[in-house]
C-alpha cells in the first residue's frame, strides 16, 4: 500500500512541475548609434527570440553579426535616417552586396564623416516587408574640441598612471570610457570630466576579474560623449528573449537609436618590469619538422604570480609571426616550474587561439612544440 501511495505522489509531483510557456509574438529590435566620425552609420535590424526558429550554433563572424550572434535578422526592410529638414538618407543592406548571403539585417547608411552635424536631431525609420514601422529620435552631442591619438603611448603597468581630462560637452547626457582587453572591454559611465587609472585596476566585466591592462598587448582606449538614449539603454538590464528591463526609446519595437562622439582615443602599448627568469624577449634560433614555426619572436611577462606552490603563474606577452609578412599579436599562458604553455592569439582575443606552444625553460633557452603546427622550435633570450 505504501508503494502505491509513493507512486501516486511522484506522478502528482510531476504534473505539478509541468509549465506551459505561452508563445510570444516576436518584436522588431534595432541597434544603431550615430557617430559623426564614422565612415558610415550601421543599423542592425532583427527580431526578438520567440522559440519559433532554430538558431544555429556557429562561431561569431563580424561580417554576419546577427546570424552568428544567435539572432533572427530582418532583411529587405526600408531603413533610413532623416535629418531635421526632412531629408532622408536610405541604407543598403550588407546581404544584397554579399554573394554568400552574409550580412542579413545589417544596414549601412552612407552618412560619413562631415555628413552628420554636432547638436543636430535625427530620426531613424524602419519599415519591414510585413508592414511594421519602427521610429526613434536621437540628438548628437556637440563638443567644442575632439581629437584622436591622445592616449597613444607606452604604459608600464608597474609604475605608470593614466590621466585623461576633457571639457564639458553640450547635449551630452554623460561620458563613456572604454578600454579593450583580451577578456572583454572595460566600460563605464562617468559624470566627471577627468579619469585616472593605474595598472592595478581590475576589469569588473571579465569573468575572473582580470586586470584591465595586460602586458604585451596593445589596447585601444576612448573617451566619448553620449546622449540619453545611449546612457539609459546600456545602464539597464535586458532579458535576452523579451527585452524587458531595458529603457528603450524606440517606437514600434525595442532597442537603441543613440549618439556618440569620440572626444579622445588612442592605443596603449602595455609593458611591465621584467625581473623573472621567464620574462624578456626570446628570438627563434632553430625550427625543425612540422608545418614550420608560428612565431619568430616572443616577448613574455609574468602577468600574475602564483599564490601557492601548487598553482601556476599567469603569463602574457606578444609574439611576432614567422614568414614573409610578420605581424604582432597577443599571448596568454602559464608557467608551472620550468614548463611553459603559451596560447598565441588572433586579434588579441582570449577565445581566439592560433596555436598553443608547450615547452621547457632551461636558462636562456625555451624549447618546445606547437599543438597544431608540430615540429620543434628553440628560442634564445636576446638582450
Amino acid at each position: 500500500m505504501s508503494l502505491l501511495l509513493l507512486a501516486a505522489a511522484i506522478a502528482t509531483a510531476c504534473k505539478i512541475g509541468e509549465v506551459n510557456v505561452p508563445k510570444t509574438s516576436p518584436a522588431i529590435v534595432v541597434h544603431a548609434v550615430l557617430n559623426p566620425q564614422a565612415a558610415n552609420q550601421v543599423v542592425l535590424v532583427e527580431r526578438t527570440l520567440s522559440g519559433s526558429i532554430t538558431i544555429p550554433d556557429t562561431s561569431f563572424d563580424a561580417t554576419d553579426p546577427i546570424v552568428t550572434g544567435g539572432g533572427v535578422p530582418v532583411s529587405g526592410a526600408l531603413v533610413e535616417i532623416i535629418d531635421s529638414t526632412g531629408k532622408a538618407t536610405r541604407a543598403v543592406e550588407d546581404k544584397t552586396l554579399d554573394t554568400s548571403g552574409r550580412g542579413g539585417g545589417v544596414y549601412r547608411v552612407p552618412l560619413g564623416s562631415g555628413s552628420l552635424r554636432f547638436g543636430a536631431r535625427y530620426q531613424l525609420h524602419v519599415h519591414t516587408l510585413e508592414g511594421e514601422d519602427v521610429t526613434s529620435f536621437a540628438r548628437i552631442p556637440a563638443p567644442e574640441v575632439t581629437s584622436s591619438g591622445g592616449f597613444t603611448r607606452t604604459f608600464n603597468r608597474d609604475r605608470d598612471t593614466l590621466f585623461a581630462q576633457w571639457t564639458r560637452v553640450p547635449q551630452a547626457r554623460t561620458y563613456a570610457v572604454r578600454v579593450e582587453s583580451p577578456f572583454g572591454p572595460f566600460f563605464l559611465f562617468t559624470d566627471s570630466t577627468r579619469f585616472r587609472m593605474t595598472g592595478d585596476v581590475r576589469n569588473l566585466f571579465a569573468g575572473d576579474l582580470q586586470r584591465v591592462l595586460i602586458p604585451g598587448f596593445r589596447q585601444d582606449m576612448l573617451v566619448a560623449a553620449v546622449d540619453s538614449n545611449f546612457y539609459d539603454y546600456y545602464r539597464t538590464n535586458n532579458d535576452p528573449f523579451t527585452g524587458a528591463g531595458i529603457i528603450s526609446r524606440v517606437n514600434g519595437g525595442l532597442g537603441l537609436f543613440g549618439a556618440l562622439v569620440t572626444l579622445n582615443s588612442g592605443t596603449l602599448t602595455v609593458t611591465a618590469n621584467q625581473t623573472e627568469p621567464i620574462e624578456g624577449r626570446f628570438r627563434l634560433a632553430s625550427a625543425t619538422g612540422g608545418a614550420g614555426p608560428v612565431a619568430s619572436q616572443l616577448t613574455l611577462y609574468v602577468e600574475s604570480g602564483a599564490t601557492r606552490e601548487d598553482l601556476p603563474s599567469a603569463l602574457s606577452g606578444r609574439y611576432i609571426t614567422a614568414g614573409a609578412n610578420p605581424r604582432g599579436d597577443g599571448i596568454l599562458g602559464q608557467q608551472f616550474g620550468t614548463t611553459i604553455t603559451l596560447a598565441l592569439l588572433a586579434n588579441q582575443l582570449s577565445g581566439d587561439t592560433v596555436d598553443v606552444f608547450t615547452g621547457e625553460l632551461r636558462g636562456d633557452t625555451l624549447s618546445g612544440s606547437y599543438a597544431k603546427a608540430g615540429g620543434i622550435s628553440v628560442f634564445l633570450r636576446s638582450p
